[in-house]
């Protein structure tokens, strides 16, 4: 059996003040367009009150995103490698973040 390694993950941070939800999905679909099948796009999380993007995606590499926007002419802020945290995981965190806490109030 054989297991395949997981995909890096990638976080786009793009400021794009003013723009409608249709900008927004059309500024992605350029970006997807754009990829030429170096990266997969996985989602975009909106923050529409502070005009911010996050849109993750799989595989590439930094500089592949960073071309892929810049080819679709979508501005962004800057590219990052993120980690998916399963509930397990997160739990795990909170309380060893917890115990930390309650040692320094001892």
């Amino acid at each position: 059996m054989t297991t395949e390694p997981a995909a890096r993950l990638f976080l786009v941070e793009c400021y794009l003040p003013g723009a409608a939800a249709d900008e927004v999905a059309a500024a992605m679909a350029a970006v997807v367009a754009a990829s030429r099948g170096t990266a997969a796009f996985v989602c975009c999380l909106a923050i529409p009150a502070d005009d911010t993007y996050f849109c993750l995606f799989a595989d590439g590499t930094p500089e592949d995103l960073g071309l892929t926007f810049r080819r679709a002419g979508v501005p962004f802020e800057r590219i990052v490698e993120a980690k998916r945290v399963g509930l397990d995981a997160a739990g795990a965190a909170w309380e060893q973040q917890g115990e930390r806490c309650a040692t320094r109030r001892a």
